[in-house]
């Protein structure tokens, strides 16, 4: 939050117009008022949005703290904004969907001349050996675990998972994988390509990711477990399916391909020194249904019975009707639409309270 605030306070201009993507509780918006934003559009589509709005009244900027509930990609604006800012960095950087909500924030809502906060984001990996993260890809295999689910380790191999790593852990040096410029166009998808050298004779258990912000000019965070200034936030640990031996000085050719919209993660490692690679990816550890497997472009779809209980509701809202003429009538008209009619009468009031006005 400091590092934020400084950025804030060298970034807004007084009377900027100010995004805030995401906003939950609107620390990051409170921040830019207070930096003299003349107005701040706080969106965000949970229940911290009502959060933010009895915060902003009790700091004393209900009227100047514009709170919308909707998904960012949804939300409209009466006008074009000066500044974009959202803090969804997550472990690896981008990980929280921060590339395609600032994406098309700024094409949509941010004036020709905005400026976007933070601006670039770059991605660090390093090979790594730690007890801890080998338990955490191999969890299903332990002895505790019930012998009928001991296959799910495929997920759990090909999953992401957080660790926080002392430097001792890093068992090559820091490679940069490539930047993510928040403030241009980027494609659905990243490869990049880092040379890591060995630093000690070991095992690999997998790839550690991290990142360096640059949130304005002159500020930056990382959470780099070799930054003396880091942020206190875990890293990401890449699993491999099973060690892979190196000697002090291998080197080894990591590539990451990455759908930042998705958060799909496909990370390949190659010891040139002994020829051993390890393939992964998150697209693995994607719990599918057959009706999953399919494929959508060739087979038919029909309604569901969820989604027949909405179309049944919301063929009722007419503007005239109130809320309880319509739970009656599906009662009476649709007994049978769910098991009880307590769970038919909530599942009215949840289909009216997030599609009618």
């Amino acid at each position: 939050m400091e590092r934020f605030r400084q950025a804030i306070a060298q970034a807004i201009r007084p009377g900027d117009v100010v995004v805030d993507l995401g906003c939950g509780f609107a620390p990051l918006g409170l921040i830019c008022l207070e930096a003299g934003a003349a107005r701040v559009y706080g969106i965000d589509r949970t229940d911290a949005i009502e959060i933010a709005r009895e915060s902003a009244v009790r700091a004393g900027y209900g009227d100047r703290y514009i709170c919308i509930r909707d998904h960012s990609f949804r939300a409209e604006l009466p006008e074009k904004a000066d500044v974009v800012i959202c803090d969804h960095v997550g472990y690896f950087g981008f990980d929280y969907g921060i590339v395609e909500m600032m994406g098309d924030a700024r094409r949509r809502m941010l004036k020709p001349d905005g400026r976007v906060i933070p601006g670039k984001i770059t991605l660090k990996v390093a090979g790594v050996n730690a007890a801890k993260c080998r338990e955490k890809a191999f969890a299903w295999t332990a002895s505790t675990m019930p012998e009928h689910f001991r296959w799910l380790e495929d997920y759990a191999v090909n999953s992401k998972h957080t660790h926080f790593y002392k430097p001792e852990e890093l068992l090559t040096s820091e490679g940069t994988l490539g930047e993510i410029d928040l403030a241009a166009e980027n494609p659905g998808h990243f490869s990049f390509i880092a040379q890591l050298v060995a630093t000690a004779d070991g095992e690999l258990d997998g790839l550690g990711g991290w990142f360096d912000c640059a949130i304005a000019a002159g500020v930056s965070m990382t959470n780099s477990p070799l930054a003396e200034m880091r942020i206190n936030r875990d890293q990401v640990f890449l699993a491999f399916d099973r060690p892979m031996p190196v000697k002090m000085g291998d080197v080894l050719r990591v590539t990451l391909t990455l759908r930042h919209d998705v958060t799909m993660i496909a990370w390949t490692a190659h010891n040139t020194a002994s020829g051993e690679r390890r393939r992964q990816s998150t697209w693995a550890s994607q719990i599918l249904s057959p009706v999953d497997r399919s494929v959508a472009e060739t087979r038919s779809v029909a309604l569901n019975r969820t989604g027949a209980a909405s179309r049944a509701v919301l063929a009722l809202v007419d503007g005239k009707r109130s809320p309880r003429e319509i739970e009656d009538m599906i009662v009476a008209t649709h007994p049978d639409l769910l098991p009880s009619e307590s769970e038919i009468r909530k599942f009215v009031q949840n289909e009216l309270m997030r599609s009618a006005q």
